[in-house]
C-alpha cells in the first residue's frame, strides 16, 4: 500500500506530488509519458518527472495528513516498516489501557498494527490560497 501525505495539486484534472523550492512550485510524477505534458527528468533522478507550475494553473492545492483510527483512539501514521505494517504515534495515555504500545518522546506513544487491523482516514487541508475549501476527513482509499 502507497500512503498519501504531504503536498499535492490538482493540474488538469489530474492529482501531482507538489514541490517547491524558493517560492517556485513543481508538480512531480513518475510517469514518464508525462514529458509530452511539459515534465522533465529531475536532476539525479531517473524516474523522477517534474514540471513548473504557477499557482495560476492549479485546480486545487492541499496537504494530506494521513492517520488511522483503532478502538476509538486517533493515531498520527509516521510511515511504514520494510513488512507492511503502519508506524503509528499518538499523544493519547489512554490508548495504553487498550493495547501494547511503547513510551515515545515527551508524552507520545509508538506503535505497530497492520493497515487491516485499523480504520485509515486522512485529512485534506487546502493550501496555497486554496484554503477556502474545507477542511474534510476522509477514508483513505485502500
Amino acid at each position: 500500500m502507497k500512503l498519501r501525505k504531504g503536498r499535492f495539486a490538482r493540474w488538469q484534472g489530474q492529482d501531482y506530488e507538489l514541490a517547491s523550492y524558493q517560492r517556485i512550485y513543481y508538480l512531480m510524477t513518475d510517469d514518464p509519458s508525462m514529458v509530452s505534458e511539459g515534465f522533465r527528468e529531475q536532476e539525479g533522478r531517473a524516474d523522477r518527472y517534474i514540471r513548473e507550475v504557477s499557482t495560476k494553473e492549479l485546480e486545487d492545492a492541499y496537504e494530506i495528513i494521513p492517520y488511522a483510527m483503532y478502538k476509538s483512539h486517533r493515531f498520527t501514521i509516521e510511515g511504514e516498516t520494510g513488512d507492511g505494517k503502519l508506524v503509528m504515534v499518538t499523544s493519547d495515555p489512554y490508548v495504553q489501557n487498550v493495547m501494547d504500545v511503547k513510551p515515545y518522546g515527551r508524552h507520545e506513544f509508538i506503535t505497530e498494527l497492520s493497515p487491516d487491523e485499523v480504520e485509515l482516514m486522512e485529512d485534506r487541508i487546502g493550501i496555497l490560497g486554496f484554503s477556502a475549501l474545507p477542511r474534510t476527513c476522509q477514508k483513505y482509499q485502500k
